[in-house]
């Protein structure tokens, strides 16, 4: 506890003094000094948290020495007590103008100069305690601050790295033709999608929303990014080698929808996410799939029916004991395939209504009568239209356009 130290200003210092003894039986460090020529250096040096003015002759001395301390910048925020003879009304007014922070008549009982002390040494260490706080804000706002530039950075950072994982074009996918959008709801996002060759006949293509939005849904799709990567050197689950030829097998969507649910437990991420995984023949439009969790996806038959993709399946990482359901349909030629995040449900239309999954297909419907490609235009530009997004907006469609007979 740090005590508060009071200077006494005085004509003479004698060696008898009842305010200083009624002050050090208060708990003050008290000390006193003389008026003088050199008193400015002496308060300078000793910093007393008050100043007493005990001084009743009068001379100038003392509204000399009270504008002298507080015209010195090092010293003018002192607290300064004044006593004051009760008919010098005038000097009690000169007191006043130069800034005392209170006074005392003289004839005053012990308890109202105590008070009075009290009370103006309350207001300093109030006052001290608000320029601390202060201090500590804006050092707090500065580190916010400069907080603030590195994670900016950083997401910049990260978005150009989940820019990167959603492909950019898909001319090499065999008999098959794309269309695909991605939005964030914030600078990154937890969707990610890709499309690739298992072989010479069969496409990969997976749909991933990992739960909420931002950083670390983004990371954890990051990670799931390089599970995707296809390489038998480093034992890819989505394709094993053999000893037999094609000294390979391509994993049934199952296998790898189970495989995944062992390896990304809630427990280990605190996350979980859904997934549409599917295995195309392009050569015969037989189309494999498992979808975890994920919203259904559209099947647009050439009568123009909309169907939706049937399965069964729980969010990875809950490793519950229900079997995944792997579905097996034959694709016609030029029939289409709509896959899509939830994130899509969520968005409003004109009207402001919730778009649901109902909207989804309605809207791909009312496209039907003006294209037969790209049926997910106006959904696209529906989600671009939105002030703001709750949640990342992945869309991806495909086309397979092998013609029976054909080589």
């Amino acid at each position: 506890m740090v005590t508060n130290k009071i200077l006494i200003i005085q004509s003479t210092v004698n060696k008898s003094c009842f305010k200083r003894d009624l002050l050090r039986k208060y708990g003050y460090q008290v000390i006193r000094r003389r008026i003088e020529r050199e008193l400015i250096a002496t308060i300078v040096e000793l910093k007393p948290h008050l100043i007493l003015l005990d001084i009743f002759c009068g001379d100038d001395k003392t509204l000399q020495m009270l504008e002298k301390i507080r015209s010195d910048q090092r010293i003018n925020k002192s607290l300064v007590i004044a006593c004051i003879n009760k008919d010098d009304i005038c000097r009690k007014e000169k007191f006043i103008s130069l800034g005392i922070n209170d006074y005392v008549e003289v004839g005053f009982y012990d308890s109202e100069l105590m008070l009075k002390i009290k009370n103006q040494l309350e207001i300093y260490n109030m006052r001290c305690n608000i320029d601390l706080s202060r201090k500590a804000l804006e050092e707090s706002l500065h580190t916010i601050k400069d907080q603030k530039k590195e994670l900016e950075n950083n997401l910049a950072l990260a978005a150009k790295i989940q820019e990167a994982l959603i492909p950019k074009t898909l001319g090499s996918i065999p008999n098959c033709s794309f269309s695909w959008y991605f939005q964030p709801s914030g600078r990154v996002g937890g969707d990610l999608f890709d499309v690739f060759m298992l072989d010479g006949n069969h496409m990969g293509l997976y749909m991933i929303d990992v739960m909420g939005h931002g950083v670390v849904s983004s990371m954890l799709a990051v990670a799931l990014s390089e599970f995707f990567i296809l390489d038998l050197d480093r034992d890819s689950p989505l394709k094993k080698k053999t000893n037999n030829e094609p000294y390979y097998k391509i994993t049934s969507p199952v296998k790898v929808i189970e495989y995944l649910n062992r390896r990304f437990t809630f427990d280990k991420y605190n996350l979980y996410f859904t997934i549409c995984y599917m295995v195309l023949n392009t050569n015969t439009g037989m189309l494999r799939y498992v979808r975890a969790g994920h919203p259904p996806p559209i099947l647009v038959e050439n009568d123009e029916n909309i169907i939706e993709l049937s399965g069964y399946g729980t969010p990875i990482g809950f490793e519950l004991n229900e079997e995944y359901e792997e579905i097996e349909i034959q694709l016609k030629p030029n029939e289409t395939v709509i896959v899509y995040t939830d994130g899509l449900t969520e968005i409003e239309d004109e009207e402001g209504n919730r778009l649901d999954y109902d909207g989804v297909k309605n809207y791909v419907k009312k496209e039907l009568q003006f294209s037969k490609h790209h049926l997910t235009s106006g959904l696209k530009k529906m989600a671009r239209n939105q002030y703001i997004l709750k949640d990342d907006v992945s869309i991806l469609e495909f086309k397979w356009e092998k013609q029976l007979g054909g080589s």
